[in-house]
């Protein structure tokens, strides 16, 4: 049975911030384990709203698992399925 921690994530928290997070979490408990967010949203959609009478809520999750890069060759490739890359980040 693996154990699980609820920790709040703030709503403006960045990308960059929550992967550094997710990161440090992984390396302490283990690359095996994962790291599952949940966030209710609300959809202010017309034709969802005319549909249903009423506003809609979708339940978003995202799930971050970690791959160990130390026996890696400087090769970079993307190995889990369905797996887009993000864009550089200007400066």
């Amino acid at each position: 049975m693996t154990a699980q921690r609820m920790t709040k994530v703030p709503d403006d928290i960045t990308l960059d911030e929550l992967v550094q997070r997710a990161a440090k979490a992984l390396a302490c408990a283990g690359l095996e384990h994962r790291i599952d967010i949940y966030r209710d949203v609300d959809v202010d959609d017309p034709a969802v709203r005319m549909m249903l009478g009423r506003p809609h809520r979708v339940r978003v999750r995202v799930k971050i698992t970690a791959t160990s890069l130390l026996f890696e060759s400087g090769k970079q490739s993307l190995e889990t399925k369905g797996a887009i890359p993000l864009p550089e980040k200007s400066t």
